[in-house]
């Protein structure tokens, strides 16, 4: 199953099938947390930049301006590690559907730092992880017992407490993190419902297509010339994704995927620690409260959800074996 992770912001969980998992994963705990962590750091750093860009930059032209230059790079990859084989597509319908999901969910995210400090948007596209699970429910008839219900309930009771609707802080801008994870949660549900065959670089191509195009729609709407401090701003964040996505990818290689998971949530602190030295921004107690009870319900719905694999599995062992 790929791996799917938001290329503009680091808001949602990884579908991670427990095969991935070897003897090299369950022999370096600490080595694959710590990699986590770091991966959570890059992103963190990139989501900044965003924040820095859009002081000067329309989301739209951003969205275009940066996938112009990912595209170079995974046809290289294609080229030298699958050959042009590995970017055939067998479910247009699929791709085209996480395309928009993408875009749409880039889209916000950028929208939700220029308007609001960093660490609230990370905290509301948290709710990613929660959706996912009641769309999970109702589009993929996956059971959901009432555990997770119960979870996803407290982890909007989490967001509630962050965005405080009806009182004086409140902000419309708010919502757009939410829309961010709600657009994030349907391009997991689609991913997770693609076949097999599908190869991740291919899945990367079309994504990087779609927000690029997705990016160009908003032309008429008034781009601005790129200075040269944004090009170099918007370069440094094509490694920094890089080297971002690699290095969780090898915190799931010496790491379970249940042990390392959970320390994805380090993103939030470092985002906090990011807005406050380069925006003087500081949370106050409710936003530190909701960003809390949004991380649990987060952790907990992950941890259900290894259980009951876990479950599963046993369950098809003892049948396979009772058939022997």
């Amino acid at each position: 199953m790929p791996l799917c992770v938001h290329h503009i912001g680091y808001v949602a969980h990884a579908n991670i099938h427990p095969t991935m998992t070897n003897t090299s994963q369950q022999s370096a705990p600490l080595k694959g947390i710590a990699f986590m962590v770091v991966s959570a750091l890059f992103m963190g750093i990139n989501n900044a930049i965003l924040k820095l860009l859009t002081e000067g930059l329309p989301a739209g032209e951003i969205m275009f301006l940066r996938s112009f230059m990912i595209l170079p790079l995974i046809l290289l990859y294609a080229y030298f590690r699958g050959g042009w084989s590995s970017l055939r597509v067998y479910r247009w319908q699929g791709h085209s559907g996480r395309a928009v999901c993408l875009g749409f969910s880039a889209y916000f995210f950028i929208l939700s730092v220029q308007f609001l400090p960093l660490a609230t948007t990370v905290a509301l596209t948290f709710a990613a992880p929660l959706l996912i699970t009641a769309m999970a429910g109702s589009f993929l008839k996956e059971e959901v017992g009432w555990r997770r219900w119960s979870a996803v309930g407290v982890g909007f009771l989490g967001v509630v407490v962050i965005t405080r609707p009806g009182s004086d802080v409140f902000q419309l801008t708010a919502l757009l993190p939410l829309a961010c994870a709600l657009a994030s949660a349907g391009r997991d549900v689609i991913t997770r419902s693609m076949t097999a065959g599908e190869s991740s670089i291919a899945i990367m191509l079309t994504a990087n297509i779609g927000m690029a195009v997705f990016g160009l729609f908003s032309l008429p709407f008034g781009w601005e010339v790129p200075d040269t401090r944004s090009i170099w701003l918007i370069a440094t964040c094509v490694p920094l994704v890089v080297v971002g996505h690699y290095t969780m990818i090898e915190a799931l290689r010496y790491a379970e995927a249940a042990v390392a998971s959970p320390f994805r949530y380090s993103a939030i602190v470092w985002a906090g620690l990011l807005g406050y030295f380069i925006w003087g921004d500081v949370p106050d107690s409710w936003s530190i409260a909701g960003t809390c009870i949004v991380i649990a319900s987060g952790v907990y719905i992950l941890h259900r959800e290894f259980v009951r694999r876990r479950e599963v599995a046993e369950w098809e062992s003892g049948q396979q074996s009772d058939s022997a």
